[in-house]
């Protein structure tokens, strides 16, 4: 029923297969339906593997990044603080302290075990 072939640039298959982000299957199948919480997650599994210290997000800089139809800083925290309790909840290994500057991350193991990449990607021309 469904296509299982993408074509993808090479600039865009070299960034995938240099910087890989890998997420979970199940975690990915509970959050569908959430956009904002597929943001959070896939973005958490990003930042989170690659940390070496703790790393301070300001308030300000995630409404940027997720929020900017929010014109109240207010109404953002709590949304996002909602949303990012959803997606931690799909990401037990994640190291993540709220507080009223922002959020902190911490070095963490990635949402799923690292393995190689898959054997059937082939480029073409």
């Amino acid at each position: 029923m469904w296509d299982e072939t993408a074509r993808l640039s090479h600039e865009f298959y070299n960034a995938l297969r240099d910087h890989p982000v890998p997420v979970s299957e199940p975690a990915v199948r509970l959050i569908q339906n959430s956009s904002a919480v597929l943001d959070a997650y896939v973005w958490l599994a990003y930042r989170l593997r690659s940390l070496d210290k703790p790393t301070p997000i300001s308030w300000a800089a995630l409404h940027q990044q997720f929020g900017p139809e929010y014109k109240a800083l207010k109404k953002f925290k709590e949304k996002f603080t909602e949303t990012l309790k959803e997606a931690l909840a799909v990401y037990p290994g994640a190291r993540v302290d709220v507080d009223s500057r922002g959020v902190i991350l911490k070095p963490s193991p990635p949402a799923v075990p690292d393995r190689t990449p898959y054997k059937s990607i082939r480029v073409l021309p």
